[in-house]
C-alpha cells in the first residue's frame, strides 16, 4: 500500500472535517423544517447526525449559531444563482427580470427554511446584530448595489426614467421581501412563481389603469 505523506493526511482530515459540518448544517436544515427552530434541541441534531455532543460543539457552539450559518449559506447561494441569470441577460430590463425570477424560485424552493425566519422575525433580527449577522448585511447591501448598478445601466441606455438609482434599488428590493414574506408564512399552496407576472407587470406599469 502506498504510504500516505503528512500533506495527504491532512488534505483529508480537512475533508473529513468540512464534509462533517455541512452534514451536520443539511440534518440541523431538515429539523427545523421538520419540527419548528425552537422545537428542535442540539441534542436532537446531534442524535439525528449520529454525532457526540461533543463533535456538534466542535463546530457549533449554539442552536443559533447553525441556524445563522445555514443563512448565510443560502444567501451566498442566492447571490451566485443571481449573479449567473445577469450574465445571461442582454438588456437592464432581462437583467432586473431574471433577478426577480431567481429570487421567486429560490424562495419557492426553500419556503420551510425561510419560515423561520419569517414567523421568528423579532429573535432573528436580535442574532443578526453579531458578527455573522452584519456579514449577512453586507451580502443584503451588494445586492442592493448590484440592482442599483443595472438601473443605472437602464437610465444611461434610456431604457429606465431617471430616478435615483440606489433609491430604486431599494424600492424594489423592499418590495419584492415584502411580497416573498408575506407568501412565506401564509398557508397558500399557490406556486411563488406563478405570481411573476403580477409582480413585472405592477412594477414596470404601476397601479394606473386606462383612462
Amino acid at each position: 500500500m502506498e504510504n500516505l505523506n503528512s500533506k495527504d493526511l491532512l488534505g483529508r482530515r480537512e475533508q473529513e472535517r468540512r464534509w462533517r459540518r455541512q452534514y451536520i448544517l443539511n440534518v440541523a436544515e431538515r429539523l427545523f423544517a421538520q419540527k419548528g427552530y425552537h422545537q428542535t434541541t442540539m441534542a436532537e441534531i446531534a442524535k439525528a447526525s449520529e454525532f457526540g455532543m461533543a463533535t456538534i460543539y466542535q463546530f457549533f457552539k449554539s442552536k443559533d449559531k447553525i441556524y445563522l450559518t445555514l443563512l448565510h449559506e443560502k444567501i451566498d447561494l442566492l447571490l451566485k444563482l443571481i449573479k449567473q441569470a445577469i450574465e445571461e441577460a442582454q438588456t437592464p430590463l432581462e437583467k432586473i427580470k431574471a433577478i426577480i425570477q431567481v429570487k421567486l424560485k429560490f424562495f419557492q424552493k426553500n419556503r420551510d427554511f425561510f419560515r423561520i425566519y419569517a414567523l421568528h422575525r423579532q429573535n432573528i433580527v436580535v442574532l443578526l446584530r453579531e458578527e455573522l449577522g452584519k456579514k449577512i448585511d453586507e451580502k443584503y447591501q451588494e445586492g442592493l448595489s448590484t440592482l442599483a448598478q443595472i438601473i443605472e445601466e437602464g437610465i444611461s441606455q434610456g431604457e429606465f426614467k431617471r430616478f435615483p438609482p440606489k433609491e430604486m434599488a431599494v424600492l424594489i428590493s423592499g418590495m419584492i421581501q415584502a411580497f416573498i414574506h408575506e407568501w412565506i408564512k401564509s398557508e397558500e399552496e399557490v406556486q411563488l412563481t406563478s405570481k411573476l407576472p403580477i409582480i413585472l407587470d405592477f412594477l414596470f406599469y404601476g397601479l394606473k389603469g386606462k383612462i
